[in-house]
């Protein structure tokens, strides 16, 4: 079996450095500082290491009573992406060979910025239900960046 990639994206209504500003640090005008705070489905987000830092790790609690930990793989402030990988989660996750990536890109034209949501699946690791699973996901936490900046 083939590795697999699932990619979303979509174009956010502000600047590229306000929307960078809340990936990278986790705050837009509000006072939290921990990625992904911005999305309804997390509960809370503790972060482990300096907070902006490749090897720190997020402790991330769902709503539904997941709790996933993310290690920050790389953190480019030159390509405005952001990659990390999901090591331990409970209960356990049906795909831990995965690498996730958001990356921004702007839209000179008028000022926005383009997003780009993708997992890098290894070989043997996944299944078309994981496929479809992260495709709705990212579709769903898109939807939430697209409310957070807006």
């Amino acid at each position: 079996m083939s590795s697999s990639r699932v990619r979303e994206s979509r174009v956010l209504p502000k600047n590229i450095d306000a929307v960078w500003k809340l990936l990278r640090t986790g705050t837009l005008n509000v006072g939290r500082q921990a990625q992904f705070t911005f999305w309804h489905a997390v509960k809370s987000v503790e972060v482990e290491g300096t907070p902006d830092a490749v090897g720190s790790v997020r402790t991330i609690t769902y709503k539904d009573g997941t709790v996933e930990h993310h290690r920050i793989l790389e953190l480019s402030d030159l390509n405005t992406s952001l990659s990390y990988e999901i090591f331990a989660s409970n209960p356990p996750a049906k795909v831990m060979g995965a690498v996730h990536t958001i990356t921004l890109r702007p839209v000179t034209h008028d000022g926005t910025t383009l997003v780009e949501l993708s997992a890098e699946y290894a070989a043997g690791d996944w299944t078309a239900q994981v496929v479809e699973d992260a495709k709705y996901k990212k579709k769903e936490m898109l939807e939430d960046l697209y409310k957070a900046v807006a």
